[in-house]
């Protein structure tokens, strides 16, 4: 059966996975294949195989929240990204990207499962290279929505935390979560202070994926007895290079400092919590459910949870991890018991399953970890009166405003409306003088639909303010002071509180005159617990098309309205050349433009609001797990899972042979039913498949360089035999289609119309027939309308052109003397126009491989010269009195200057000059657009660039680095490639150099 199902490729994913999540693998032979400045279509393709470093890199990635290793998580993350890009091939190569690490993902979780691992590996490879439409069904399963290719969506989240607050993953983790799902900003928010080195993971991961990400610190202040929460989002902390100048802002450390001091007593509460449960809780969960759990180290929690600031979902879900294996071990014992006990006792055992079912960590902290489970202890949501409190926890929301204000007029402060009223929130927003910026109106975590009509009067509030509508406003107050008047508690000195306010509302409404105060909209996701929506949110308008019509068919929109704009910005392209260079002088014209600038298609949020009826416009990216936590039953097996035998997981050589036969089929049949001739009856199958097949190979061999191809690669390197295989599947429908039913029944016998009568008629319909086939097929597989219309477009180009061939063969015919020359052009009609239509398939489609390998060759040059000027310029600053430029022209020195200790060392420069070579020989179309890049590039660009590829001149230096593990310990074909072409290539090179000198200096005269 191993035959039948699966590939030997999912079986080699699969033993490279295990190997690493075993810590069988090597780590010498592929660690060094994660540092940042070795390309995955480069030199390291010599050393390891691309799933190989896939799945490393993710293991790497997800194995520890250790902060200490946050360096080598960022290198793994640059790895992952940069991989699974390079192995995302044709449409929806984002979306492919960002289900492909979905898949990882779960194939890791599924460790011990091999049957299930078998099925996540022939996905992750499917999905590279397949339909577009079997990647919208796994970005469904994995329930994600697709997004734009331009990534241009309006997607966020205001509230998320990471393992270094209450949440559960690592900065690095999350980013990763954050991207798959499609979010564009992120805002991730801790308590009371931040670490430094926690911002530095928290940007570099951001910045890898092109997440705009901000972080608030929440404080609490004390408002009439109890805490009010602000979150302050400093705006001069945006990524990794402002981190040293925001921590020497002397306020900055002082409002550190005290926030430390205020999280340490969360973090005292946090520890007796586990003494008292220690001492009270731990008795009954025995006495309840039988078992015995572990006493409750807090130290070994703080260390197995890696937490900077303990919390009591932290506290909730260590207990339950330690607890899980008792619940196991209970329900196995249970299982045995189950079949011979009485009736009674198998009802009560099955209650007590379920009870253990439900003990999940969000369960813990509900029934055991409550401030009103343990009233014992002061409850934390609850100011204290004693003079010895930290200050922060002692300030009041005005003082905590001005404070902060003074560190920095232009930060941003939300308040959290939570467990707040209308009158409250008009007292602290005069209090604090318009220096609150957000209203958070409602939290996602704890929002239900039937609190929303409490949150509409903020909406009301703040409109009134924004539109400085001074009759609302007036009315609000009204409302709120008849309200306290109405309360069988009179409070007198809130009510002569609002009635100051009143008599100076306009300074209350001046505040938001030229500041608008806007709406934050948040998850709170902390990764912790299976009940909370996840994280993330999506403007529906900005989705595509089916991803919109997929949202609106689950009905998940939240009630709040984002008003968005949309925007297209013309970048003229820096250096002109072709039809664009003759293009430049009227790039103005509106219709002109669009040809000769790069067309950038955004979308602007300007705010949000909540709304009182509709449905919004605001999509959650996350859902909600309503099923309990613990994962087990007392009527399961304890089998493996076996892989399932479906279609979709037969052998894909099995699968192709199939396709083949099955397109093969009926064109043999039409043919040998429909022809007397047995050259025809018998061969024209045979040749209509020929024409298709000849004709992908020959447009995918030109589509990668032709004639001037690397010698490196063989023509079957190539051809996608995958592809091939569904152009003759849906090739052999179209011979009883074109021939039989097209060309015979209806314009023959029907019509008349044949080679003899009419040959333009018979050829133009039979080309539209063809075409709206084609189409039709496009669509069903899921293919872009403009491909779909694409294909539809070269049917009626192929007219004239089976015209031209009609006659051609006439002339031939009639020239060798052969007596029915309309008959036999009849009998060949189909075969003529299919070919014709082949011929321009060839041409459009290989044009469309050849710009889609030089769309990725200028995805390969332009991040590896970032690379190479980044490292340049790394140098010119660590080395201020000396001139890299002279050095580098001199290749024996650059090993001297860049030692192992230097801010740029050797391996680096030589890594970066081996990538650039192997490019040129193994990637397709490298050649062309090298010249393409060398020749774009300004004279002190040049210069750096042809010194950079001098250091390969150094063969004993390079050859050495091999040995020592440039490339892992797999390092033979790698060196092989290299002593012998880097003579050649640098020949090359320098001829390139002089070519581009020429053509400068034509351009000058």
């Amino acid at each position: 059966m191993r035959t039948l199902f699966f590939d030997a490729n999912d079986y080699r994913l699969l033993e490279l996975l295990n190997d690493a999540l075993n810590s069988d693998l090597d780590s010498g032979q592929v660690e060094t294949l994660l540092t940042p400045y070795l390309r995955p279509h480069g030199i390291k393709e010599l050393a390891a195989s691309s799933g190989l470093r896939i799945a490393y890199a993710t293991v790497h990635l997800l194995e520890s929240l250790n902060s200490r290793k946050a360096t080598e998580r960022i290198n793994a993350l640059t790895a992952l990204r940069d991989e699974v890009f390079s192995s995302s091939k044709g449409q929806l190569r984002l979306n492919r990207a960002r289900v492909m690490i979905q898949i990882i993902k779960e194939l890791i979780r599924s460790k011990g499962n091999p049957g299930r691992q078998l099925e996540f590996a022939h996905d992750f490879r499917s999905v590279a290279s397949g339909r577009p439409s079997f990647v919208r069904d796994q970005l469904r399963k994995y329930h994600l929505l697709e997004m734009p290719e331009d990534w241009n969506q309006v997607s966020f989240d205001n509230r998320v935390h990471d393992a270094n607050s209450k949440g559960r993953k690592s900065a690095t983790h999350l980013m990763m979560d954050a991207w798959i799902k499609g979010i564009r900003r992120l805002t991730v928010v801790y308590y009371n202070y931040v670490d430094r080195k926690v911002l530095e993971e928290l940007f570099s991961s951001a910045a890898i994926l092109g997440i705009t990400v901000q972080v608030a610190i929440e404080f609490k202040s004390v408002f009439r007895g109890r805490f009010v929460k602000l979150d302050w989002t400093p705006s001069k902390l945006r990524d990794k290079s402002d981190i040293e100048s925001f921590f020497s802002h002397p306020g900055v450390s002082a409002l550190m400092e005290d926030g430390k001091k205020a999280q340490q007593k969360t973090t005292d509460y946090v520890k007796d919590l586990a003494a008292l449960f220690n001492s009270k809780h731990r008795a009954s969960i025995e006495q309840e459910f039988g078992i015995s759990l572990p006493h409750i180290d807090f130290d070994e929690m703080v260390r197995s949870e890696d937490c900077l600031q303990p919390s009591v979902l932290h506290l909730g879900k260590y207990i339950h991890r330690l607890a899980l294996p008792l619940f196991i071990e209970k329900v196995k014992a249970f299982k045995k018991e189950y079949p011979e006990a009485s009736y009674d006792r198998q009802a009560e055992i099955a209650m007590h399953v379920e009870s253990l079912k439900s003990l999940d960590a969000d369960t813990i902290v509900a029934r055991y970890l409550q401030p009103s489970e343990n009233t014992e202890l002061p409850d934390p949501d609850k100011p204290g009166n004693s003079e010895n409190e930290p200050l922060l926890l002692r300030m009041t929301p005005k003082e905590l405003s001005d404070r902060i204000h003074h560190i920095s007029h232009s930060s941003d402060l939300t308040l959290i409306l939570s467990g707040l009223s209308v009158a409250d929130v008009i007292e602290i927003i005069y209090d604090c003088k318009g220096k609150i910026n957000y209203f958070e109106t409602f939290s996602i975590k704890t929002y239900q639909g039937s609190s929303l009509l409490d949150r509409l009067p903020f909406n009301s509030l703040q409109k009134a303010l924004n539109e400085q509508n001074a009759v609302v406003l007036k009315r609000i107050i009204h409302d709120c002071i008849d309200g306290i008047r109405s309360e069988e508690e009179k409070d007198p000195a809130r009510e002569l509180r609002l009635l100051e306010i009143l008599d100076d509302f306009d300074s209350l409404r001046s505040f938001y005159k030229f500041s608008p105060l806007r709406t934050s909209i948040g998850s709170g996701s902390t990764g912790q617990s299976s009940r909370n929506i996840g994280m993330g949110f999506v403007v529906l308008e900005t989705l595509p098309r089916k991803a919109q019509k997929e949202a609106k068919s689950k009905n998940k929109f939240i009630p709040a309205q984002g008003k968005i704009s949309f925007i297209k910005e013309f970048v003229p392209p820096s250096h002109a050349t072709g039809l664009r260079r003759l293009l430049k002088p009227f790039y103005m014209a509106p219709l002109v433009r669009s040809l000769y600038c790069r067309v950038d298609k955004l979308w602007e949020v300007k705010d949000f609001e909540i709304i009182d009826e509709g449905t919004g416009n605001l999509v959650p990216l996350g859902g909600i797990n309503y099923e309990l936590g613990n994962d087990f039953d007392l009527f399961d097996d304890d089998k493996p899972v076996k892989p399932r035998r479906s279609f979709r997981y037969l052998n894909r050589n099995l699968i192709n042979i199939s396709k083949v036969l099955c397109g093969f089929i009926p064109a043999f049949l039409t043919f040998s039913l429909t022809k007397d001739w047995w050259v025809l009856a018998y061969l024209g199958a045979f040749i209509w498949f020929g024409i298709t097949g000849v004709r992908n190979i020959i447009q995918a061999v030109l589509g990668g360089g032709g004639f001037k191809r690397s010698p490196f690669l063989p023509w079957n390197e190539y051809v996608s035999w995958d592809r091939i295989a569904d152009s003759l599947f849906y090739t052999g429908f179209s011979v009883p289609l074109l021939d039989w039913l097209c060309k015979t029944l209806l314009l023959k016998d029907q019509f008349g119309i044949d080679t003899t009568t009419a040959p333009l008629i018979l050829y133009s319909i039979m080309a539209l027939t063809n075409g709206m086939y084609i189409t039709g097929h496009n669509i069903f597989r899921g293919l872009p309308s403009s491909a779909a219309a694409a294909n539809f477009f070269r049917s009626v180009l192929s007219i004239p052109i089976a015209l031209v061939f009609n006659w051609i063969i006439g002339l031939v015919l009639i020239s060798a003397g052969h007596a029915d020359v309309d008959v036999t052009l009849q009998l060949w009609a189909a075969v003529i126009s299919k070919l014709a239509s082949d011929c321009v398939a060839g041409i459009i489609e290989g044009i469309a491989d050849r710009n889609q390998n030089i769309k990725l060759r200028r995805w390969d040059y332009s991040e590896k010269l970032h690379q190479i000027f980044d490292t340049f310029s790394a140098l010119e600053v660590s080395n201020p009195q000396l001139n890299m430029l002279d050095i580098f022209e001199q290749p024996e020195k650059i090993v001297d200057v860049a030692g192992p200790d230097c801010v740029v060392p050797a391996t680096t420069i030589v890594a970066n000059a081996l990538d650039l070579m192997y490019f040129r020989y193994y990637q397709p179309r490298a050649s062309d657009f090298l010249q393409i890049t060398i020749c774009s590039m300004s004279e002190d660009e040049r210069r750096i660039f042809f010194a950079y590829q001098m250091v390969l001149s150094q063969e004993k230096t390079v050859a050495r680095m091999f040995v020592d593990g440039l490339v892992g310990k797999n390092f033979s074909k790698a060196l092989s490639f290299y002593l012998l072409k880097h003579r050649d290539y640098l020949n090359e090179i320098k001829k390139r150099m002089r070519f581009c000198l020429m053509d400068d200096r034509q351009k000058i005269n």
